[in-house]
Protein backbone atom coordinates (compact mmCIF):
# COMPACT_ATOMS: atom_id res chain seq x y z
CA UNK A 1 0.00 0.00 0.00
CA UNK A 2 1.23 3.17 -0.68
CA UNK A 3 0.94 6.42 1.13
CA UNK A 4 0.66 10.02 -0.84
CA UNK A 5 3.53 12.22 -0.41
CA UNK A 6 1.81 14.97 0.80
CA UNK A 7 -0.53 13.71 3.65
CA UNK A 8 -3.07 15.56 5.28
CA UNK A 9 -2.51 17.39 8.64
CA UNK A 10 -4.95 16.89 11.47
CA UNK A 11 -4.69 20.49 12.23
CA UNK A 12 -4.69 21.79 8.85
CA UNK A 13 -6.97 25.45 9.78
CA UNK A 14 -8.86 25.27 6.44
CA UNK A 15 -11.47 26.30 7.99
CA UNK A 16 -9.96 29.31 10.48
CA UNK A 17 -10.42 33.13 9.59
CA UNK A 18 -6.67 33.66 9.38
CA UNK A 19 -6.92 31.37 5.94
CA UNK A 20 -9.45 32.58 4.80
CA UNK A 21 -8.09 36.48 5.63
CA UNK A 22 -4.62 34.37 3.20
CA UNK A 23 -6.87 34.36 0.43
CA UNK A 24 -9.54 37.70 0.53
CA UNK A 25 -6.56 39.95 1.21
CA UNK A 26 -4.86 38.65 -1.80
CA UNK A 27 -7.26 38.69 -4.05
CA UNK A 28 -8.21 42.42 -3.10
CA UNK A 29 -4.49 43.61 -3.59
CA UNK A 30 -4.30 41.50 -6.64
CA UNK A 31 -7.78 43.37 -7.94
CA UNK A 32 -6.33 46.66 -6.46
CA UNK A 33 -3.10 46.36 -8.16
CA UNK A 34 -5.07 46.26 -11.97
CA UNK A 35 -7.12 49.14 -11.03
CA UNK A 36 -3.86 51.40 -10.03
CA UNK A 37 -2.51 50.24 -13.53
CA UNK A 38 -5.34 50.96 -15.34
CA UNK A 39 -5.82 54.53 -13.32
CA UNK A 40 -2.10 55.37 -13.85
CA UNK A 41 -2.39 56.15 -17.58
CA UNK A 42 -4.33 59.19 -16.68
CA UNK A 43 -3.50 60.97 -13.56
CA UNK A 44 -1.16 63.17 -15.08
CA UNK A 45 2.00 63.99 -12.66
CA UNK A 46 1.21 61.38 -10.66
CA UNK A 47 1.14 58.25 -13.05
CA UNK A 48 4.31 57.09 -12.02
CA UNK A 49 3.49 56.88 -8.66
CA UNK A 50 0.15 55.22 -9.05
CA UNK A 51 2.12 53.02 -11.53
CA UNK A 52 4.56 51.82 -8.55
CA UNK A 53 1.29 51.25 -6.33
CA UNK A 54 0.31 48.54 -8.47
CA UNK A 55 3.41 47.01 -8.79
CA UNK A 56 3.69 47.19 -5.41
CA UNK A 57 0.42 45.80 -4.31
CA UNK A 58 0.40 42.80 -6.86
CA UNK A 59 4.11 42.13 -5.54
CA UNK A 60 2.36 41.93 -2.18
CA UNK A 61 -0.40 39.91 -3.73
CA UNK A 62 1.89 37.12 -4.50
CA UNK A 63 4.06 37.40 -1.62
CA UNK A 64 1.57 36.71 1.25
CA UNK A 65 0.20 33.59 0.79
CA UNK A 66 3.55 32.29 -0.45
CA UNK A 67 6.25 33.87 1.38
CA UNK A 68 5.27 35.67 4.70
CA UNK A 69 2.51 33.73 6.11
CA UNK A 70 4.47 30.58 6.19
CA UNK A 71 7.16 31.99 7.80
CA UNK A 72 5.17 33.32 10.18
CA UNK A 73 3.15 29.71 10.57
CA UNK A 74 6.65 28.41 11.17
CA UNK A 75 7.77 30.74 13.92
CA UNK A 76 4.56 29.85 16.11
Amino acid sequence: MSYPVIERREDDGSGTPGRMLSVVFPAILFLLGLALFTVAFNVGDWGPWVFFGGIVAISLSFAIPTTILPALEDRA
